[in-house]
């Protein structure tokens, strides 16, 4: 009888462990989507308001912007696609949509869409872009530019009183490195 309790109890306190982890990594997901879903939803209100706002005067300013929010949609409405298809992230199995991509452009992109924003906020960001011309890499252009969005994010959050963000690439014919650093008290 004895051992019969002992079983049950370890199982009890199995199960225990077992649903705090399972709560834990729920709160880390809630967490992390919540940051995921944080980053477009800057750019658009940020480009919003700047249009809005009348400061972004010239035309081509206006429809940049406008681009901008338009592809941030998307990129959302494909995150919540993906937040409904749970299961995927559950096995942790990650669907990549891998092809040619120009990686010069995917950070112009993103240091585009956050430049005049940051600007908004008193955040100056400056981009060096590298003189060589990168060849195309294979990759997922959405989920890069995510990365460098979340980066941008980041270093315009955790900045401190530095209020400004450096970007840049460098590329020595075989590997391509992009900076992205900001000024703040670090981790």
């Amino acid at each position: 009888f004895d051992d019969e309790v002992g079983d049950l109890t370890d199982a009890i306190n199995d199960m225990s462990l077992r649903i705090k982890q399972a709560e834990s990594m729920k709160s880390e997901f809630i967490s992390s989507v919540s940051h995921e879903l944080r980053t477009p939803l800057t750019a658009i209100t940020g480009w919003a308001e700047t249009i809005m706002s009348g400061e972004a005067r010239d035309e081509g300013d206006v429809r940049k912007g406008m681009a901008i929010i338009a592809s941030e949609a998307r990129r959302l409405s494909g995150m919540v696609e993906e937040l409904l298809e749970f299961s995927r992230i559950e096995d942790g199995r990650f669907t990549l949509s891998v092809e040619p991509l120009d990686l010069k452009a995917e950070v112009e992109d993103a240091v585009y869409t956050y430049q005049k924003f940051f600007r908004r906020e008193g955040i100056e960001l400056s981009y060096q872009d590298c003189p060589e011309e990168v060849l195309p890499i294979s990759g997922d252009p959405e989920r890069l530019r995510q990365v460098f969005c979340n980066l941008l994010d980041n270093a315009a959050k955790h900045g401190g009183s530095g209020k400004r963000i450096e970007a840049s690439m460098s590329y020595d014919g075989k590997d391509v490195i992009v900076y992205i650093r900001d000024f703040g008290p670090g981790i």
